[in-house]
């Protein structure tokens, strides 16, 4: 069951399976740029295609006339870039550090 609501112009949604909350996600939304941007997205990995689930529900429910989606950084994360790039992104942003002298 997906269960979603809304604060701020912050959007939330969780998946609960046998009322045991497995995933949730939160995103916010660029009218200008019609870009959904997703925050935080978490599931339990051992529950194959899942995370694939809400991120797919999410858009269609919250984000629906989304036409871009910004996942956000992947810290990192090898997977996590890995899994980013299975959704063949049109661009990434530029990253920039700032050094205090």
């Amino acid at each position: 069951m997906l269960e979603s609501c809304s604060l701020l112009d912050v959007h939330m949604a969780g998946v609960y399976i046998d009322g045991a909350l497995e995933a949730f996600t939160l995103g916010s939304y660029n009218e200008r740029l019609r870009m959904a941007v997703i925050h935080i997205e978490k599931a339990d990995p051992g529950i194959r295609g899942l995370y694939t689930f809400i991120n797919q529900q999410f858009l269609i429910h919250e984000y629906g006339d989304a036409l871009l989606v910004n996942r956000e950084d992947d810290v990192g994360l090898e997977t996590l870039r890995r899994a980013k790039l299975s959704y063949c992104p049109v661009g990434f942003a530029r990253k920039f550090r700032v050094l205090e002298r």
